[in-house]
């Protein structure tokens, strides 16, 4: 009885690995696919960095794609744009995010939306809410909310114990720091 079970069982793996082989073919195509599966970064994953990614991505380890729309998770993400929920505990994406940001270490050139972690870091500007322990941003249009909030300007409000505001009427202020 066990051996029937253990072929039938081979026979649905190998019928689902097919299908997955028929799908990536024309994925590749295009240019594009609907399900990543990253091993350890940009050589060991399913589809090069080159194919946008439009649906889910499992970071196994690590995935690297350039573009990446949908829903992103695991433990290690890089991207150069990216509009998802993304929920990794390191994201790194070069250029844009827009979506949800959740994870240990996020580091992002700008990002519309929501990051939250224990270390955020914004190259540029964030539109929207930064959370964490530390936070960082060159241009804040929304909320920081913090132990410690750093930006050069601000149009919104600063909650944390340490706020710091560069081009600001205060530059330091605990608790809370709000510019217009």
């Amino acid at each position: 009885m066990k051996a029937t079970t253990r072929k039938a069982t081979m026979k649905k793996l190998v019928a689902g690995l097919c299908l997955a082989v028929l799908a990536a073919g024309p994925a590749m195509a295009l240019d594009m696919t609907p399900f990543q599966i990253g091993f350890g970064g940009a050589n060991a994953q399913l589809f090069p960095p080159e194919t946008m990614v439009m649906g889910l991505r499992l970071n196994l380890v690590a995935s690297e794609n350039q573009d990446m729309m949908g829903l992103d998770l695991g433990i290690w993400s890089k991207s150069v744009k990216m509009d998802a929920l993304q929920v990794n505990l390191v994201n790194l994406v070069e250029a844009d995010f827009d979506g949800i940001n959740v994870g240990l270490f996020n580091q992002m050139g700008s990002v519309s939306g929501l990051q939250a972690g224990l270390f955020n870091h914004v190259r540029y500007d964030i539109n929207g809410v930064q959370a964490g322990v530390f936070n960082r941003a060159d241009d804040v249009n929304g909320l920081q909310i913090g132990l410690i909030n750093r930006t050069v300007s601000l149009r919104g409000i600063q909650v944390g114990l340490v706020n710091l505001l560069e081009e600001g009427p205060l530059t330091f202020f605990p608790i809370v720091n709000a510019a217009f």
